[in-house]
């Protein structure tokens, strides 16, 4: 980063669109559409019966712990986008006001000093110092932190929903909130949900806009999460992109 470069803060984003559509989106469409184990090659052949004694045949079993696989990997992947993006705003903000202050400082040596710093602040921390320089609070924070709850809770408890990852009100739950985008026809007061393929109602308009959702799971339950459900956490980050491209490009303090 020279200093003052909103494209560095936000180069995450665009490796995690990428990461995800290549592996996690492929990972998590062939899991929900395989329904038999694929031919194995000799190799394989040779390989499990010398060292797994067979072949493993209970393609159930093995569709949720791929797919658990692949969630951990998702959920991994946006948690160090999210991190990263957000330590570098940080370092930007702070270079930001030093600058004012001293407009011909050379600040190269503050700005890894700093980046430094970022790197050891907890979550909640790290999240309250960059809202300290904001005139508003980062808008999809609590959504953002609800996606970093079932990160840990499939970090250090393979997915299995403790009392350590409950977020709700009654302290039983743990829920992951988001915003996701939603195509509509619109006819004066009445909406019709847009489906591909489908044409909409006579003279209505086709609008785009904006909902929050909520996936929820109990104590002692796997996260389990469809395709459609992780597209959805993935329009939350790039909802969250553009909060922080606002923030960068000066349209909020």
């Amino acid at each position: 980063m020279t200093y003052l470069n909103p494209n560095y803060v936000l180069i995450p984003f665009q490796q995690l669109l990428g990461n995800c559509q290549n592996n996690v989106l492929l990972g998590l469409r062939l899991s929900e559409r395989v329904e038999k184990f694929p031919d194995p090659t000799d190799e394989e052949l040779q390989f499990m019966q010398i060292y797994l004694n067979g072949h493993i045949t209970d393609i159930r079993q093995s569709k949720i712990q791929y797919k658990q696989w692949i969630l951990k990997n998702g959920f991994e992947e946006i948690h160090n986008c999210i991190r990263i993006t957000l330590e570098r705003l940080y370092v930007y903000k702070e270079i930001e006001v030093e600058l004012k202050a001293n407009p011909s400082a050379n600040l190269t040596d503050r700005e890894n000093e700093l980046k430094l710093r970022a790197n050891k602040f907890n979550f909640p921390d790290l999240t309250n110092n960059i809202n300290h320089r904001l005139a508003e609070p980062l808008q999809y924070q609590k959504h953002i932190e609800t996606i970093n709850n079932a990160r840990n809770c499939f970090v250090h408890r393979n997915g299995i929903v403790g009392s350590k990852d409950f977020n709700n009100s009654d302290k039983d739950k743990l829920i992951i909130t988001g915003n996701r985008f939603k195509m509509f026809f619109k006819k004066g007061e009445e909406e019709t949900p847009a489906m591909l393929g489908k044409l909409g109602p006579e003279n209505a308009a086709l609008m785009l806009g904006a909902e929050e959702f909520a996936i929820e799971f109990e104590s002692g339950k796997s996260i389990d999460i469809s395709l459609k459900q992780f597209i959805d956490i993935l329009n939350t980050c790039i909802f969250f992109n553009a909060d922080i491209d606002l923030i960068l490009n000066g349209n909020v303090a």
